[in-house]
């Protein structure tokens, strides 16, 4: 408008004024042109600047997010490690003590056995000693009734008459008569590989 509107002095020898307006037309056409382009342009570079920003900030707020991920990321790491070693230190305490009690309960077993084995060897000692002492006391008694009675040569022909049976179940009712005296308790001595609390009692009995 102000070089539409833009007025020049007359003069004498002055250019043509016709020329000058047409050429004043063009030229605001033309400046006019360039001025909304410029404009245009200036419009469209605030819409980028703004929007330049507004992805600067969403790749701040981006790389924070990241950041913290990672920090979350690694704390959960450290975490999870934390807690897989205090299992792996529980677990390994855990199977240590059971190793240890297991252990523990072998020494104990190995010790009551030993333990029982040595009772039970002691006993067998002294029965066998008793059966001995019995054994010889019926030598002496049967000497003795032999050397009152005759009663040897009896014991002899029965002997050869009915064979070792007899002599087994007349040696049988004389264990059974001196156990009766001496109050012995009968015990077969397989039983004792298969019941140790029967050899107990009876060595508790003695």
């Amino acid at each position: 408008m102000d070089i539409t509107n833009k007025e020049f002095k007359r003069s004498i020898r002055g250019y043509d004024a016709e020329e000058v307006d047409e050429f004043l037309d063009k030229l605001s056409e033309d400046y006019e042109a360039l001025y909304k382009e410029n404009s245009s342009l200036k419009e469209k570079i605030t819409m980028l600047n703004d929007k330049l920003e507004h992805f600067s900030k969403m790749e701040e707020t981006i790389q924070n997010t990241l950041v913290l991920a990672q920090n979350a990321a690694d704390q959960a790491k450290s975490l999870a490690q934390r807690e897989a070693d205090l299992i792996m230190k529980n677990a390994s305490e855990s199977a240590q003590r059971i190793l240890d009690k297991a252990h523990q309960d072998v020494l104990k077993i190995t010790e009551d056995y030993d333990r029982t084995k040595h009772e039970f060897n002691k006993f067998t000692m002294k029965y066998r000693n008793f059966i001995t002492s019995q054994l010889e006391t019926f030598n002496f008694m049967e000497k003795d009734f032999s050397r009152d009675y005759g009663v040897g040569s009896t014991i002899k022909e029965e002997l050869n008459e009915k064979g070792i049976e007899v002599a087994r179940e007349n040696a049988s009712n004389i264990s059974k008569k001196a156990e009766e005296e001496f109050k012995v308790k009968s015990i077969n001595l397989n039983d004792f590989d298969h019941n140790l609390d029967e050899v107990k009692t009876f060595y508790a009995n003695k």
